[in-house]
């Protein structure tokens, strides 16, 4: 069996076209596993985050999470409770600069200055979106 220019070429291009395609196909998977462990990484932030905001708005919420923060759970004066969760917040927001979105950046700026409910909910909502693109269109009564 004679192989001709024309099935030599075609075979090159088959094989470097498997090649290219694998690379293709690994990049791809790289950047798929990594945006998948940025979203978790953030996820897990965000969360503990959202803790210690729920803490500042009411301390007597450091009962209803699991933290691990031994320091909070020994202390029993809200004033101290508030005052070390809004110390481990500004610690966040710093860390924040990091990994969070412009939006989430502005959101926790405006709850340190004044924290309460509304900003809470402002800021989740910037969180959500950050981290699923999902827009929502639930009002802070609905939540």
């Amino acid at each position: 069996m004679t192989l001709t220019v024309q099935s030599i070429s075609l075979l090159s291009a088959l094989g470097l076209g498997s090649v290219i395609g694998i690379l293709i196909k690994h990049i791809l998977d790289r950047n798929g596993e990594l945006k998948i462990k940025r979203k978790t990484i953030n996820e897990e932030k965000y969360r503990t985050i959202l803790i210690y905001m729920s803490i500042i708005i009411n301390p007597e919420n450091k009962d209803h999470f699991v933290l691990n923060d031994n320091i909070l759970y020994n202390l029993k004066n809200n004033n101290e409770i508030k005052e070390y969760a809004l110390s481990k917040l500004n610690e966040y927001y710093y860390q924040s600069l990091l990994y969070a979105s412009d939006d989430v950046m502005k959101a926790f700026k405006v709850f340190l200055a004044n924290p309460n409910r509304e900003k809470y909910i402002l800021i989740a909502r910037k969180m959500r979106m950050d981290l699923w693109n999902n827009k929502t269109k639930l009002t802070i009564t609905e939540i």
